[in-house]
């Protein structure tokens, strides 16, 4: 008669059960190269991985939102230097024709070049991002931010991005803050005139010979050249801010994903040598087992 109790084999089932679900854990863990694949593998670790694949998640969503804000910054900025350099050269074509020595036909043909830079600049005011939003309508981004007469169409929406956990970044340019107008004196009214107002009266006074005109115009010119050159300064320390943010984010994620992988990765030397050692187990227990099994009392009696 076999020695059999109900205790020897469900103590005897368990052990090998137990050896052969700790062999699949590791056989699993070696397979996904993850500690950890179930939540039940270990709750606490699950929860923190959670935590820290939100927190993950999150970041990646600021880097998206920095990108997006870099090219737009980009085109403004090379938007902007394009509108100052013309600035410039409207400026010496007024300082050169305020000379009362010079004819009205070269006055006339100065104007002919001052229209054309004119045209360049308004151009430039509604240039659209690679997704075909304006950069300086405010939030009107699908529609020119100045008319063809230079009257502004935009609106004074300046959205704020945010790039962190507490830091934003404005994403639109309000066109009037960009191109800005004047306050032109007439005697003791003061009048405030548009930015393209200035260039357009400028080769109005060329055209005409109104010398008077041009030499308002290098003053004027010169306030809009200063307009021009605050925002440039303004377009830089946001991609500075942007630059550093997004440098700040790049180490956070790395430490992060450090941490996440301390958590979450296998040793593959420490799984390998544990998977050999479930295996000699699983063996040597299923061994025991079946020689156990065998023997009956006369094994006992002889």
């Amino acid at each position: 008669m076999k020695i059999s109790t109900n205790l020897f084999f469900q103590r005897a089932s368990q052990q090998l059960v137990g050896n052969q679900d700790r062999l699949a854990e590791v056989q699993l863990q070696l397979g996904t190269g993850k500690k950890i694949n179930n939540a039940s593998d270990a709750p606490d670790k699950a929860s923190t991985l959670q935590r820290l694949r939100t927190v993950m998640s999150q970041h990646e969503s600021y880097k998206g939102n920095l990108d997006k804000l870099t090219e737009r910054l980009q085109n403004q900025d090379t938007a902007l230097q394009n509108v100052s350099s013309m600035l410039g050269r409207l400026r010496e074509l007024a300082i050169q024709y305020a000379n009362g020595t010079l004819s009205a036909d070269q006055r006339r043909i100065a104007s002919i070049e001052v229209r054309g830079i004119r045209d360049q600049i308004h151009s430039l005011a509604n240039i659209k991002d690679s997704n075909g939003l304006g950069l300086f309508g405010g939030s009107k981004v699908a529609t020119q931010a100045f008319r063809e007469d230079g009257v502004y169409q935009g609106d004074q929406t300046s959205t704020d991005v945010p790039v962190g956990d507490a830091r934003v970044v404005s994403n639109r340019k309000t066109g009037t803050d960009v191109f800005v107008p004047v306050i032109r004196n007439a005697g003791s009214t003061e009048t405030s005139v548009g930015f393209f107002k200035v260039i357009d009266d400028l080769a109005e006074g060329l055209g005409t010979n109104r010398l008077e005109d041009v030499q308002r115009g290098i003053g004027e010119i010169t306030q809009i050249h200063q307009g021009i050159s605050l925002a440039q300064a303004d377009v830089g320390s946001d991609l500075n801010v942007v630059e550093s943010q997004s440098s700040a984010l790049d180490e956070q994620l790395l430490r992060l994903k450090g941490l996440e992988s301390d958590l979450q990765d296998v040793d593959y030397a420490e799984a390998v040598t544990r998977m050999q050692k479930e295996m000699l187990g699983l063996q040597a227990a299923q061994s025991s087992f079946a020689q156990l099994s065998k023997m009956s009392l006369f094994n006992y009696i002889g």
